[in-house]
């Protein structure tokens, strides 16, 4: 398998077509993350290896509880990152492009951190500098 990222951007590419339309299909997969249909092929392919989802060739994906769970915590990682962007004087749109690149790259306990840290900041009422 490629990176981490890769297979996380897969998952999420997944997920958004399936919430927006109630299926993925291979070739939207391709041209939402500008790839070639046979790469999506191999990482289907690898993402069901890994139990992350449910793939017959033909006949579409689903994700498994293991996907899901994978995808929930990327979404707390993220909304981790945007706060602490937000507090830190980001505006939306950058902390959230920020956010969405930098969930690949912290791991489980230091996104943690970072939802403590900024609940206490905002427990404090401490106004950071824009």
């Amino acid at each position: 398998m490629k990176t981490n990222e890769d297979r996380e951007k897969y998952l999420e590419s997944i997920d958004y077509f399936i919430r927006m339309q109630g299926y993925a299909r291979p070739l939207e997969i391709a041209e939402h993350l500008k790839v070639t249909p046979a790469s999506v092929s191999q990482m289907l392919s690898k993402l069901a290896d890994d139990g992350l989802i449910n793939y017959q060739k033909y006949r579409g994906m689903t994700l498994t509880e293991k996907g899901k769970k994978l995808l929930e915590n990327l979404n707390r990682k993220e909304n981790s990152i945007y706060e602490l962007l937000r507090l830190m004087g980001c505006d939306k749109d950058t902390a959230k492009e920020r956010a969405c690149f930098f969930e690949h790259f912290i791991d489980d306990d230091l996104a943690e951190k970072m939802r403590i840290f900024v609940s206490k900041i905002k427990e404090s009422k401490i106004k950071l500098p824009a």
